[in-house]
């Protein structure tokens, strides 16, 4: 009976259209993307114990407008990190990353005035998710829908070193998410929904024993790791098809890790699936965080990499780069004054249809502002152009 009432409730919030009216801004199709990722920590206010509606009116407004500065005309900010949320959720608690306790109401909508002071400045703004992720520690708070799974060792749940997470092949937690993603593209005026690259976060055939063993039990045919990819797929093309539902206008983005293998093989994401199929995603992300010079996989073969991929022609193909490495690096190449200015001439060069950068700290701190200076001259060139 809860199942049926929820998804009644959900229901007419679609049917009665409550999104947020805010004027969207008009970017055309055509238009380079050039995206700045904002994560949770980076719209935290545990340091003023949630804070107020002005305070972080104020706080998102100076980071849109430093964004604005760089002619960036679309952020992703992860306003659900942890299978919690920096919106009033009937799905997810509240996230600790705003009072320092997950599951404590602040007195605002937080992803409601992002949305709005975002398209105040005419850029395009994406609700960030990690779909799998629960937690770090395998703690939640008691209203988690989570917690029952996790204290009962559910299949529904998969437990690593890394991490707690949703298991892919379970039904319940794939509906959870979903229930999920269709709040936000329903009760926000967002232009967009975007995953990043947390998949299967081990290849351990303990994780999901249970749930493979059901599936060839019943006739199933796949490899464990086919069948890994086929849960992956039906995921990623359920997301995407639930978001078209609600507007058909939203983008659906996907920022996998930057070596094509390694997706495949490793984190059963079959990207060049989603590349070259529709009903996937409208962007394709890639994570190309390595140097020219990296021995591990320099950055022109894999941005060469991914730009070879067969391409649904809906599909744009923009480059992730890696703007944090200037700061986690203190020698090599990584301190050139202008490096991230030459991975975006090359992606430009290369095909691609914009850039995404790792992140909003990274750019806006001490240590970046050379490569700022250069990335502004590119920006001043492309405004009057």
């Amino acid at each position: 009976m809860k199942k049926i009432t929820a998804f009644i409730f959900l229901m007419i919030f679609a049917l009665c259209g409550c999104a947020d009216t805010t004027e969207t801004p008009q970017i055309s199709s055509s238009d380079e993307i050039r995206a700045v990722w904002i994560f949770y920590s980076e719209i935290s206010m545990i340091n003023e114990n949630g804070g107020t509606e002005k305070s972080f009116t104020e706080k998102i407004g100076k980071m849109l407008d430093d964004c604005k500065s760089i002619n960036v005309n679309n952020v992703f900010v992860q306003v659900r990190p942890f299978a919690d949320s920096f919106y009033p959720s009937k799905v997810f608690p509240w996230s600790r990353y705003l009072t320092g306790e997950q599951g404590k109401a602040v007195d605002y909508d937080p992803l409601k005035i992002m949305v709005e002071q975002a398209h105040l400045r005419s850029i395009a703004i994406h609700a960030w998710l990690n779909p799998y992720r629960i937690s770090l520690t395998g703690s939640v708070c008691d209203s988690h829908p989570a917690k029952k799974w996790i204290d009962e060792k559910s299949d529904n749940v998969i437990i690593t070193d890394s991490g707690t997470f949703f298991n892919p092949a379970s039904a319940p937690a794939t509906k959870l998410i979903l229930d999920g993603v269709r709040e936000i593209a329903v009760n926000y005026d967002v232009d967009g929904i975007h995953i990043d690259d947390y998949f299967y976060m081990s290849q351990s055939e303990g994780i999901d024993k249970n749930d493979y063993e059901n599936y060839t039990s019943a006739g199933g045919r796949l490899s464990l790791d086919e069948w890994r990819r086929q849960n992956i797929n039906t995921f990623v093309s359920s997301m995407y098809n639930t978001v078209k539902a609600v507007n058909e206008n939203l983008i659906v983005s996907v920022s996998p890790a930057g070596n094509v293998d390694n997706n495949y093989n490793s984190l059963y994401a079959d990207v060049k699936k989603w590349a070259s199929e529709k009903g996937y995603c409208d962007w394709l992300i890639p994570q190309i965080y390595y140097g020219f010079e990296s021995e591990k996989l320099p950055f022109e073969k894999a941005a060469d990499e991914w730009k070879k991929l067969k391409k649904e022609k809906s599909v744009k193909l923009i480059a992730g780069l890696g703007a944090y490495r200037v700061l986690e690096e203190n020698e090599g190449e990584w301190v050139s004054e202008d490096i991230i200015l030459r991975q975006i001439k090359y992606a430009e060069g290369a095909g691609y249809e914009g850039y995404s950068l790792f992140s909003y700290s990274s750019l806006f701190s001490e240590k970046f502002s050379e490569n700022l200076e250069s990335m502004k001259s590119l920006s001043d060139s492309e405004t009057q152009n």
